[in-house]
Order: structure tokens, then C-alpha cells, then sequence
């Protein structure tokens, strides 16, 4: 009888830490970044808003956080026609962008504080083995917006041309 007094708790006690260690070990693994060598990825889960740009509207996806600005639109396999996303900064400043891990091709927008376009791009996606390209604003940008290749050329969008940013969009404070 008294073994088996010494034994419940001794074994108590036990399941306990092992508790404690797979909890542990859980919280560990979910705050692990993605592997570099991801392959696909689910749609996202940043927050969208419209934008109007001549008359279409489209439906960006809002990367205003370091790790969402990073992250961009890698590993997607497909873009909606009127879909994309929208980089903001905290600060105007030349911003260089490339297509590490994108798996399709893309216009990038540069677009200046005031809304005028500093520069437009098409940025093809990389051949394995080959260096990246990389794709620089002209001068110093507030907002950079990624749209499915060809959408540019369809909008006919050019140097100095005006994007009305929704105020939803301007009053979004990012952080570095």
C-alpha cells in the first residue's frame, strides 16, 4: 500500500513535465519562421482594402509590418487579375525590391507620397541558379504596389501619372 502511495505522485509528477515539454516544444515550433526552401504557401491572412486605379478597382493586400513587407508575395502560384499588394512605409525613402521565391511574374508600382508614380516595372520571376534582378525606384517612395504582370500596360500606367491612396490606406502607420 505504501508503494502505491509514492507512486501516484512520482507519477503525477512526471506527466506534468512531460506535459510541460510537449507544450513547450508546440509554442517553439509555431513560432518557427517558414523554411527558406517553402515551397507553396496558403492565401494570405493580411488585411485588404480597395483601390481604385483608372476604372478598376482592385483588392490589396495590406503589408505594413516588417515580417509582411519581407514576405510579399512569395511562393503564390497565381494572382487574381484585380488583386495585389500594397508595400507601405513609414518614411519616403528609395526602395529596391527583387523576386526572391516568387513564383510569378509581376508589375511593381512605385508610388510617391503625393500619389504620383515614380516608376513602373515588370519584374519576371527568377531562373533557378541565376542572380536576382533587382528593381529600384527612381527617387524616394512611400508606397510600392505589386500587381499581376500586365496590368500596368492594360492601365496604361506611367511616370508622374496620379493614384488616389484611400485614406484607410494613408492613415495605416507602419512600423519600421
Amino acid at each position: 500500500m505504501i508503494i502505491h502511495w509514492i507512486t501516484i505522485p512520482v507519477l503525477a509528477v512526471t506527466v506534468a513535465f512531460n506535459c510541460l515539454i510537449d507544450l513547450a516544444c508546440k509554442k517553439r515550433t509555431a513560432q518557427t519562421p517558414p523554411s527558406t526552401t517553402q515551397t507553396t504557401t496558403s492565401d494570405s491572412l493580411l488585411p485588404t482594402e480597395k483601390l481604385s486605379i483608372g476604372t478598376e478597382e482592385f483588392t490589396v493586400e495590406l503589408a505594413f509590418q516588417r515580417h509582411s513587407r519581407k514576405q510579399g508575395l512569395m511562393y503564390r502560384k497565381h494572382l487574381a487579375k484585380n488583386a495585389g499588394m500594397i508595400f507601405i512605409f513609414k518614411q519616403s525613402r528609395q526602395q529596391s525590391f527583387y523576386m526572391k521565391n516568387c513564383l510569378i511574374d509581376l508589375d511593381i508600382i512605385f508610388i510617391k507620397q503625393d500619389g504620383s508614380i515614380d516608376s513602373v516595372a515588370t519584374m519576371k520571376a527568377p531562373i533557378d541558379n541565376k542572380p536576382l534582378k533587382y528593381y529600384n525606384s527612381l527617387s524616394p517612395v512611400k508606397y510600392v504596389l505589386e500587381l499581376p504582370a500586365g496590368s500596368a500596360k492594360r492601365l496604361k500606367l506611367k511616370q508622374n501619372q496620379k493614384i488616389k491612396i484611400p485614406k484607410k490606406i494613408k492613415n495605416i502607420i507602419p512600423d519600421k
